[in-house]
């Protein structure tokens, strides 16, 4: 049962998965690209000074990207469940209803983080052959709340693609964006959300909850 769930999660998703993957691995390489052109045009050492005395990460482009794909793979793996009616059948299989929303959320959620660690890994991995290990640990700092905003926009997703009603997908939603805008706060300084890293890898984890929420209202006839 458990191969047969994780396979079913798989097809909804592959291509967006596919898709995703080579989007951020190209805004990887553009962002190597310009490391490149920032050091043939002005030196090593002025990446340097702008990195440690300005705070600039050089890594902006990778901003938003994960949240864009946390939320596509999370329009392409939950949508079709209600707007296929599959989720009464997936309901309705010989498995425990807790333990089969888990495996769907944790089916997104490592298709996700492969896709966010091999793009970070592609950028850091170039940072250390130019910079010192405490730099490209400062940048990756600056990357993680982006990643992580990625999870949060995929769970907020999640929750309101399987949610029956609408009032409720209107609330989720308003408190998803200002979840997310929240994340965007913060100057787009280097290692600007250290202060709360904590806090936001905790507020995922409590995230996860909306969709079994979705899901038992549906259950018990929640539906417009």
């Amino acid at each position: 049962m458990y191969s047969s769930i994780i396979f079913k999660e798989w097809l909804k998703t592959r291509r967006v998965f596919f898709v995703a993957l080579a989007l951020a691995l190209l805004v990887a390489v553009y962002v190597i690209l310009s490391f490149n052109s920032q050091i043939k045009a002005h030196g090593i050492g002025a990446l340097w000074i702008a990195m440690l005395l300005k705070d600039v990460s050089f890594v902006d482009a990778v901003t938003y990207v994960p949240l864009a794909i946390g939320v596509a793979l999370g329009v392409a793996q939950m949508a079709p469940e209600m707007a296929s009616k599959r989720l009464k059948l997936t309901l309705h299989l010989p498995y425990p209803q807790v333990k089969l929303v888990a495996m769907m959320l944790a089916a997104g959620m490592i298709e996700l983080l492969a896709i966010y660690v091999l793009q970070a890994a592609t950028i850091l991995i170039y940072d250390a052959t130019i910079f010192h290990p405490e730099m490209v640990g400062r940048v990756f700092l600056t990357m993680l709340p982006w990643y992580l905003t990625g999870f949060i926009g995929y769970l907020f997703v999640s929750a309101i693609c399987l949610e029956g009603t609408w009032y409720m997908r209107i609330i989720l939603g308003l408190v998803g964006i200002a979840v997310v805008l929240v994340m965007y706060l913060q100057p787009g300084t280097m290692a600007a959300y250290n202060h709360m890293i904590i806090t936001v890898i905790v507020l995922v984890l409590v995230l996860t909850i909306l969709s079994f929420g979705s899901i038992a209202r549906f259950k018990e006839g929640h539906q417009d």
